[in-house]
């Protein structure tokens, strides 16, 4: 392995957290330090060139760097969370306030489907009385000989 006193102030091209590859394409790998200053210790640096110090960083600091980097989205997704929060009881109210309206509207509908079929039947009533009425004012003045009809049959 390779060993290195290095400050953590060595150049890293501006790049911070994890690199997945380094600028060649190749993949980045972690060493362990093996200097006295600073015993296994682990970094990082070029792995094509790992005597140069255009990639050399010490991965605690990495680390480091990726929870920094990471504090405003877990801060984002905090906010992002309290608004739904909000939104769900804003929501769990309107839908509770909708299904007391649908409550109240199956009531109506079912006093209004009685309050019909009491309205037809009282219709249906009031026509057979007034059926009766018109049968009776048009044959209740005439009498109605059921005699004369009965003699004449008895000629047969």
């Amino acid at each position: 392995m390779i060993s290195s006193s290095e400050d953590s102030c060595v150049n890293t091209m501006g790049i911070r957290g994890f690199q997945e590859k380094y600028e060649f394409g190749r993949k980045i790998i972690i060493y362990t330090s093996k200097s006295k200053s600073n015993p296994g210790r682990p970094f990082y640096c070029c792995p094509t060139l790992p005597n140069r110090d255009h990639l050399f960083k010490w991965v605690e600091e990495t680390v480091f760097e990726e929870v920094q980097d990471a504090f405003p989205k877990v801060e984002c997704f905090e906010t992002d969370i309290c608004k739904s929060k909000v939104e769900f009881k804003s929501m769990k109210t309107v839908i509770e306030e909708l299904m007391e309206e649908v409550r109240k509207t199956k009531n109506e509908l079912k006093r209004l489907n009685l309050l019909m079929k009491v309205c037809f039947g009282s219709l249906g009533l009031i026509i057979m009385i007034m059926m009766n009425c018109v049968f009776l004012f048009m044959f209740g003045k005439k009498k109605l000989n059921f005699g004369s009809l009965g003699s004449n049959l008895s000629s047969f």
